[in-house]
C-alpha cells in the first residue's frame, strides 16, 4: 500500500503542459473555473456525461476543483487549444495502482466540437496515464446515443468490450451503455 501511494505521488508530481498536434493538457486554475462552467452548463455537453444532469453554480465547479485535488484516485487537466483556449477537462479517475487501471473522463465545449480535439485529447491523456503512470488498461463508458464520441475512442484504439442494456436513462427513453477499453500496446499514435 506504500509503495502504491509512493508511485501514486511520483505521477502527480509529473506537471509538464502535454501537447498533442491540437491541444494542450495543462493542471486546472481558479482561472479556468468561469470559462469552463459556461461551457459545461450546455444542455449538449450535459447529454454525453452520466453523472451530472444539471448545469451548477460557480461555487459547484469550486468545489470540484478543490475535491478533486485531494483525491489520490484521479488526474485532471483543462484540455486548451495551442492557442490557450480552455475548452474541456479530461481525467483519468478510478486510478487503483496495484492493478494500474483507471477510467477516462473527458467532456469539450459544444463550439469546439469537430475540429479533432476530442480525438487528440484523448489519445493525449492515454499516452500520459500508458507512459508516465504505467498503466495498463484504461476504461470508459458511453452512450449509444454518442456515435461521435465512439468514433473518436476508437480511432485512439478503444475496443468494444461489451454493452450495459438500457442502463441510463437519457432524453426520456433508456439507452444502452457501452464499455469501452484500451491496453498500452493498442494506443493508436499520431
Amino acid at each position: 500500500m506504500a509503495q502504491d501511494r509512493e508511485l501514486h505521488e511520483d505521477f502527480r508530481r509529473v506537471r509538464p503542459a502535454l501537447e498533442g498536434e491540437v491541444v494542450r493538457l495543462r493542471p486546472r486554475g481558479r482561472e479556468d473555473l468561469a470559462p469552463l462552467n459556461e461551457m459545461f452548463g450546455d444542455p449538449d455537453v450535459l447529454a454525453g456525461l452520466s453523472q451530472v444532469t444539471f448545469p451548477q453554480p460557480m461555487a459547484g465547479i469550486r468545489e470540484w476543483l478543490e475535491r478533486t485535488r485531494r483525491d489520490d484516485t484521479s488526474v485532471s487537466f483543462v484540455i486548451e487549444t495551442l492557442a490557450g483556449e480552455p475548452i474541456g477537462i479530461c481525467s483519468l479517475e478510478s486510478i487503483e495502482a496495484r492493478s494500474r487501471v483507471a477510467a477516462l473522463g473527458i467532456w469539450i465545449g459544444r463550439e469546439h466540437w469537430g475540429r479533432g480535439y476530442g480525438t487528440d485529447a484523448t489519445r493525449a491523456i492515454c499516452s500520459f496515464g500508458f507512459r508516465q503512470m504505467n498503466l495498463q488498461r484504461i476504461g470508459l463508458h458511453v452512450f449509444d446515443s454518442n456515435e461521435r464520441a465512439r468514433r473518436v475512442y476508437e480511432r485512439v484504439g478503444f475496443r468494444h468490450e461489451g454493452t450495459l442494456r438500457r442502463a441510463h436513462f437519457l432524453g426520456g427513453r433508456n439507452v444502452d451503455v457501452h464499455v469501452m477499453g484500451i491496453l498500452a500496446e493498442e494506443l493508436v499514435e499520431r
